[in-house]
């Protein structure tokens, strides 16, 4: 199953490298959020929902938990 965020970032055309420009969040790090491997800080899923223009809920509905 894609992840949400995955989704937002596809459908707005940006690639890793795009999303970390815009983040300041190393590419590697969004892949490891991408793929629930890393839990997102707060400060990381308000600068990653400000740079896909949508709220954090959107791309992080479980509140980027590991288990759920």
């Amino acid at each position: 199953m894609i992840s949400p965020l995955r989704e937002k970032r596809f459908f707005k055309e940006m690639s890793l490298y795009d999303l970390a420009l815009e983040t300041d969040i190393d590419p590697a790090r969004i892949s490891l959020l991408e793929r629930n491997y890393r839990v997102p800080k707060k400060d990381e899923k308000e600068r990653l929902a400000k740079a896909l223009n949508c709220r954090v809920e959107d791309i992080f509905p479980n509140n980027g938990d590991l288990n759920a």
